[in-house]
C-alpha cells in the first residue's frame, strides 16, 4: 500500500505549476483574440460614421441646389461648384467630429460637376479616410487604418437655365 502512495506524491509533483502554464497560454490567447475584436470594432465603426457622414454631405450639396442657394446655372457654375465642395467638406467633418473622429484624416477626392444646362446635372465625389492606429502601429500589427467609401455619391439636380 506504500508504494501507491509515494507514486501518487510524485504525479502531484510533476504536475504542480500546470495550471499556471495552461493559464498563461489561453490568456495570451484570450488577449490577442479581444485586442483583435477591438481593433475590428474600431474600424466598423468608423466605417459607418463615414457612411453616414458622406451621406450628409452629398444631403447638403444636393439642399444648396435644390432651394436655389446655388443653382446649376452655367453662368455660375465655378463658383457654385466651389462653394458646394467647401459646404460638402465642412458637414463631412462636422460628422467626423461629433462621431468621435479626429476630422484631420478625411480626403474628398474624385470631385465632378456637371453644369451644362442640360437634365443631366450632377456632383460626384469619393471620400476616404485616413484612421490613426489604435495599438500603436507597430510592425507586427497590422491594423486596418485607410478607411474609403468606394460607391460613388452622385447627386442629380434639375435644370435650371
Amino acid at each position: 500500500m506504500n508504494p501507491p502512495l509515494a507514486n501518487t506524491g510524485m504525479r502531484r509533483c510533476r504536475q504542480q505549476g500546470t495550471a499556471a502554464v495552461e493559464l498563461a497560454l489561453i490568456a495570451t490567447l484570450m488577449v490577442v483574440l479581444l485586442l483583435g475584436l477591438l481593433v475590428w470594432w474600431r474600424y466598423f465603426q468608423a466605417s459607418q460614421i463615414l457612411a453616414k457622414a458622406a451621406g450628409d454631405g452629398a444631403r447638403a450639396a444636393h439642399t444648396l441646389v435644390i432651394t436655389g442657394t446655388l443653382p446649376c446655372v452655367v453662368a455660375n457654375a465655378q463658383a457654385n461648384k466651389a462653394a458646394i465642395e467647401a459646404r460638402v467638406e465642412n458637414v463631412i467633418r462636422e460628422q467626423l467630429v461629433h462621431g468621435g473622429l479626429p476630422a484631420s484624416g478625411f480626403s474628398l477626392t474624385d470631385k465632378a460637376w456637371a453644369c451644362s444646362g442640360t437634365a443631366a446635372e450632377r456632383f460626384s465625389f469619393n471620400v476616404s479616410y485616413r484612421l490613426p492606429a489604435l495599438l500603436g502601429g507597430s510592425d507586427w500589427l497590422a491594423e486596418p487604418t485607410t478607411l474609403s467609401i468606394r460607391d460613388r455619391i452622385v447627386v442629380h439636380f434639375p435644370s435650371r437655365t
